[in-house]
C-alpha cells in the first residue's frame, strides 16, 4: 500500500510571541524534517504543559510559534542512523526551543523519541514524556535513591533498592507528581503525597499515604519528629507548599524542585540538606525504560481531559487552573 502524498498545508495552533495571542490556522506549512536530522511525524495527540506560553523570554522562538511539546504520532520519514522506521508509532518530548507539536505534522529528533508501549493508546501516550521524564530524573538522578529500577525481558522486574527510604511528593496528583510517587514506590520507598481530598482515592490506589494540604501542613504532620521526615522531598507546586516542605526534609536529605521561583526558607535551609532545582532533559532511552514499566502494568498514566485542537482555548484554560489530575490533551488525528 502506498502512502498518500503529504498535503501542501496543515492545521496548526499558533502563539504570537508579541501579542501573547493563540490562534488556529489551516494554512501552516509542512515542516522539512530532513534539514535538521529530524523525523517528520503525523501527530495524533499533543499535551499541554502548564505555563508553557510564559517561556517566550527564555527561548529563541519566532514571532509566530507552534506550542505544545509532548507528542504521540506516527513516523513519516526516516533518518539515517535512527532506530525508527516509517510507520512506527512513537512518543516523545520536543525540546521547547524548537517548534512544537500542536499541528497535524511535526518533527522530532530520534534522541527525543521512543516507541509507544503496546498497551498504551495514542492519547494516553501523549501524557507521558515530559511528566514521566521529569519525575524519573527527580526521584532517581536528583533525589539520589540508591538505584534506578529497570525492567529486563529475561529477569522480569527489578526494583526495591530504596527500601527504608522515605519520599514526599508535594502535588502528588498532578501530571509530574503522579509519576513520581509510582517510581518511588517501585524503587521500594515509603511514599507520602500532598493532595486535596478529592484525589485521595486516586493516590491511595497507587500505594501512597495522602496528606490533605488544605487541612494539614507538613510542619504539623511531622510534628517535630525527626523519624517522620523524608530523605527526598520533591516539590511540584511551589508557593506555600514549597516553603512548608522544608519542614519535612531530614538532615542529609535532598530537596528537589522543578518550579520557577524555588527558594530556600528564611534563615537558610536545614543543616546537611542538599538542594536540587532542575529542568528535565528529553531522553528517549529513559522514555523507553519508562514504557517497559507501563507495558508491565506497574506505572499508570493519567489523562485529565481530551479536547480537539479547535477547542484549544478551553484546553489551555483547563491547564491554567493548576488543578488538572494528570495532563490535558489535544487530540489532533481522528484515528489511532
Amino acid at each position: 500500500m502506498t502512502t498518500p502524498p503529504l498535503p501542501d498545508t496543515q492545521k496548526s495552533l499558533i502563539f504570537n510571541v508579541q501579542t501573547s495571542a493563540l490562534s488556529l490556522t489551516t494554512s501552516s506549512p509542512i515542516p522539512r524534517a530532513e534539514e535538521a536530522g529530524e523525523h517528520l511525524i503525523r501527530v495524533h495527540s499533543t499535551a499541554i504543559t502548564n505555563g508553557e506560553l510564559t517561556w517566550a523570554p527564555f527561548v529563541n522562538w519566532p514571532i509566530e510559534h507552534v506550542p505544545c511539546y509532548d507528542v504521540s504520532g506516527t513516523i513519516m520519514t526516516e533518518v539515517e542512523g535512527s532506530k525508527f522506521k516509517k510507520g512506527d508509532k512513537v512518543y516523545g518530548r520536543v525540546v521547547a526551543d524548537r517548534e512544537g507539536t500542536a499541528r497535524q505534522y511535526a518533527t522530532i529528533l530520534p534522541s527525543e523519541a521512543a516507541r509507544i508501549p503496546e498497551t498504551l493508546g495514542m492519547v494516553d501516550a501523549a501524557t507521558v514524556p515530559m511528566s514521566a521524564l521529569t519525575a524519573w530524573q527527580a526521584v532517581f538522578e536528583k533525589g539520589g535513591l540508591s538505584a534506578v529500577p529497570y525492567v529486563s525481558d529475561d529477569e522480569g522486574v527489578v526494583g526495591g533498592q530504596a527500601v527504608g527510604k522515605r519520599v514526599l511528593v508535594l502535588g502528588a496528583a498532578g501530571a509530574v507528581g503522579s509519576f513520581a510517587v509510582q517510581f518511588a514506590k517501585i524503587a521500594g520507598a515509603f511514599v507520602v503525597g500532598t493532595a486535596s481530598v478529592k484525589n485521595r482515592t486516586f493516590l491511595e490506589e497507587r500505594g501512597v499515604e495522602v496528606v490533605d494540604y488544605t487541612k494539614t501542613s507538613m510542619k504539623d504532620w511531622v510534628g517535630g519528629q525527626e523519624e517522620r521526615k523524608f530523605d527526598v522531598v520533591f516539590d511540584c507546586v511551589g508557593g506555600k507548599s514549597m516553603l512548608d516542605g522544608w519542614n519535612a526534609v531530614k538532615s542529609g536529605g535532598v530537596y528537589v524542585s522543578v518550579v520557577a521561583g524555588f527558594k530556600e526558607p528564611e534563615g537558610g535551609k536545614p543543616a546537611g540538606v542538599k538542594t536540587e532545582w532542575f529542568i528535565m532533559e528529553s531522553r528517549g532511552e529513559e522514555l523507553k525504560a519508562i514504557g517497559m514499566f507501563i507495558e508491565k502494568g506497574l506505572v499508570k498514566t493519567s489523562v485529565d481531559s481530551v479536547w480537539t485542537i479547535e477547542d484549544y482555548e478551553k484546553a489551555f484554560a483547563r491547564t491554567a487552573t493548576g488543578h488538572a489530575r494528570g495532563k490535558v490533551v489535544m487530540k489532533i488525528a481522528d484515528e489511532e
